[in-house]
């Protein structure tokens, strides 16, 4: 699954980011690393990642700090955090704010492959979704330019089922049963 990914690693322990950078370019993804909290936000403000490792104890700032203004520049970007700090409350604080998983130092480099496969997998028809909804906005908007009036897309339907039964039909929307889908017609 590695190709074509980019995946950022910000902890300030050397060792760490170099073998965990090793792990991952061996099974085929990009790595990029960070020391600090800094280093990390000018990355992230020029690069484009796919999912990133975040460790809790920075010198600069906290990951739990830093958590919200990863997800501020990539609302939709996978963060796992990696710690040997661990707590309930700073496990719970990082979900609450974002985090995709919360991982313990040190790490096994099969179930931290296993987990960055199983993430992107997920993630993957989400940011889909998200690409084709952008694209079919921007293209509406290239057509109201041109003179030529469409209303935006706001949901892009996966696969509309075949049985009309499924869906409920009130004036000009339609909802989906079995899908969560919803087509606005005006």
């Amino acid at each position: 699954m590695g190709p074509g990914y980019t995946i950022l690693i910000i902890d300030d322990e050397p060792n760490l980011r170099r073998s965990l950078g090793l792990i991952l370019q061996r099974a085929g993804y990009s790595v990029v690393t960070a020391a600090n909290a800094g280093e990390a936000l000018q990355l992230l403000q020029t690069g484009s990642y796919d999912l990133a490792f975040l460790d809790l104890k920075l010198p600069d700032i906290n990951g739990i700090e830093l958590l919200p203004q990863i997800k501020e520049l990539y609302p939709e970007m996978p963060v796992l955090i990696l710690t040997a700090h661990a707590t309930l409350d700073t496990a719970i604080e990082a979900v609450r704010l974002g985090a995709r998983d919360y991982l313990l130092k040190p790490i096994d480099p099969d179930a931290i492959l296993n987990r960055v496969e199983s993430v992107l997998k997920e993630h993957k028809p989400k940011r889909r979704r998200e690409i084709t909804n952008q694209l079919q906005n921007l293209l509406a908007e290239l057509q109201s330019i041109d003179g030529q009036e469409m209303p935006p897309v706001i949901s892009t339907p996966t696969t509309r089922p075949a049985d009309p039964s499924r869906f409920f039909k009130m004036w000009f929307i339609n909802l989906g049963s079995a899908y969560t889908l919803c087509t606005i017609r005006g």
